[in-house]
């Protein structure tokens, strides 16, 4: 078992594993930068999705876990350019999952491009299942919930 594997299990955290990466649930209340901060306390960071097939394992296991269907903080965020998003680890992912226009109580889409809210959470409500939606750092319904750290294995 990798040594990250067992220290995190260790600090009594359920662990997740996906092709390379471990993942935990950070418990809030906590706003993204906390969350953030936590991660990278514990040696990881805040979660990148690079793909289809890792949103739907994230949405998965930690959807039956999320104190709130508001959902948990991942890495993406515009801090540095309002509308411009990438991961707080620096790796490289185009691949986006926002609230499409139209879904339930958002008709007109999201406004990604708000200086306000930069920091971004996955959403497992039953309306927009596995979506992102990008908020302000202190959103009350994500901070119940928290964030999702990964590991690198």
């Amino acid at each position: 078992m990798p040594a990250v594997l067992d220290r995190l299990t260790g600090l009594g955290y359920d662990v997740f594993e996906r092709r390379g990466s471990a993942y935990i649930l950070l418990e809030g209340p906590l706003s993204w930068r906390q969350a953030r901060r936590q991660a990278r306390r514990l040696g990881g960071d805040l979660t990148t999705i690079s793909g289809p097939r890792e949103n739907d394992f994230i949405t998965r296991k930690f959807s039956p876990l999320a104190a709130d269907p508001c959902g948990l903080w991942i890495g993406l965020n515009a801090i540095q350019t309002p509308g411009k998003f990438s991961w707080s680890d620096g790796r490289a992912s185009g691949y986006r999952n926002f609230i499409k226009p139209g879904s339930p109580g958002y008709s007109n889409g999201l406004t990604l491009d708000d200086p306000t809210k930069p920091y971004v959470h996955i959403y497992f409500n039953p309306d927009n299942l596995g979506f992102w939606k990008n908020s302000n750092n202190t959103y009350r319904d994500v901070m119940l919930g928290g964030g999702i750290a990964e590991f690198a294995l």
